[in-house]
């Protein structure tokens, strides 16, 4: 292995895979692998959004769905909210597709699937969407990955490899040969401030010798993925649905801290969404921590007075309700710390009562039990201990 600027690069290996089939399939060269992907499908992979897309839709009937992740990041539930909506959806694939598949596309056919293939350790800066839709009268998906970590990831081609065999591995569990493994598109759109500089493609993650490059090159996997950089976008250029707009108009400034830019306040757009979309607008807004007197001066800026009046009476409504939400989990963590301690007085007192005293690393240890369930077991075993050091034993 070597490294190069910082970014590991793989070396070649040669992969033998044997088996035993009625009807085997011989692969003698890199053309004979490449027989066996058909370009039935496409996948996108959306970066700080990520998008990914393409394959049949009776892989509705896989047996074995991924779990959807709870949402907790803002930017997740922005993102899914908006393009979870197929007209949204729509809009957005429609502008940021390559125009001969966009114009090979059944539109009307567009629909939102149940199903996730980000890893759970990515789940904390990832979520996916995934639609299903006609490409050229094949069944076809479109894999939406949004991806919000704030640094670029110099091993993405390596990642969307492995999305990309999921899918496969997906596809093939409910398509047996002969069937051929859809063709998969993907596109990145990442968010954050700094523009990236990973090159997007998977063999400049290979360490090649100089002298067999050429000989080396066609056995290994390839794969290049579009690279979409919000930063890079201006706002006036980011294209779909006005609800589709303004998310990516969110997304692309709450990095740059420009949630009361003119871009995000546009008149026009705030006539055009819905009440729910604006409501997910001002929810992401407050939930950046904005100053409160500067941004009800934004909104006094908006020119018609019956949607300045909305959007100011649906702001004060949001920040009643997250004082109240506030409230509510200070009590409920008040409750369990004080539960905790309950549950530690009461087994240091048991074992003063039974034992007479007691290390004091017991205690060190004790305060550093954050279960409840735990503690009770504690509990139980300082009164039946026989002495100090079998409870000592049981920590």
């Amino acid at each position: 292995m070597s490294v190069l600027c910082g970014t590991v690069r793989y070396r070649p290996a040669l992969l033998l895979v044997t088996g035993r089939s009625p009807s085997p399939t011989t692969v003698n060269t890199p053309a004979d692998l490449r027989n066996l992907i058909t370009p039935s499908v496409l996948c996108l992979t959306l970066f700080g959004q990520r998008l990914t897309a393409v394959f049949p839709s009776n892989c509705d009937s896989l047996e074995e769905r991924m779990l959807e992740e709870p949402i907790h990041h803002p930017n997740d539930k922005l993102l899914k909210a908006t393009f979870s909506n197929p007209d949204n959806a729509r809009g957005f694939f429609q502008n940021y597709l390559p125009a001969q598949i966009s114009h090979a596309a059944d539109w009307n056919s567009l629909r939102l699937e149940s199903s996730t293939f980000v890893y759970p350790h990515f789940a904390a800066s990832e979520s996916d969407l995934l639609f299903s839709l006609k490409l050229a009268e094949s069944d076809a998906f479109i894999y939406l990955l949004f991806e919000h970590q704030s640094s670029e990831d110099p091993r993405m081609a390596l990642r969307l490899l492995s999305y990309i065999l999921r899918i496969w591995e997906r596809f093939a569990a409910a398509q047996p040969a002969p069937a051929k493994l859809p063709a998969i598109l993907p596109i990145v759109l990442a968010q954050g401030k700094r523009p990236w500089k990973t090159a997007p493609r998977l063999e400049d993650l290979i360490d090649l010798p100089t002298e067999l490059a050429d000989t080396l090159r066609p056995w290994q996997p390839t794969l290049m993925y579009r690279l979409l950089e919000l930063v890079r976008i201006p706002y006036e250029e980011l294209a779909g649905t006005p609800e589709g707009i303004m998310t990516l108009r969110a997304l692309t400034a709450e990095p740059v801290e420009e949630l009361l830019s003119d871009a995000l306040w546009e008149e026009s757009l705030l006539f055009a969404i819905s009440d729910s979309a604006l409501e997910r607008m001002l929810r992401y807004v407050l939930n950046a921590d904005l100053n409160v007197s500067l941004l009800k001066e934004r909104i006094k800026t908006i020119r018609s007075k019956p949607l300045q009046t909305k959007t100011m009476t649906l702001a004060d409504q949001l920040r009643l309700e997250g004082k109240e939400e506030g409230k509510l989990e200070g009590l409920s963590e008040g409750l369990s710390e004080g539960q905790l301690r309950a549950f530690r007085t009461a087994v240091q007192r048991n074992l003063e009562i039974t034992h007479g005293s007691y290390p004091e690393g017991i205690r060190e240890a004790l305060d550093a039990i954050e279960d409840p369930q735990r503690l009770e077991q504690l509990l139980e075993s300082a009164i039946r201990s026989e002495s100090i050091e079998a409870f000592a034993q049981k920590l």
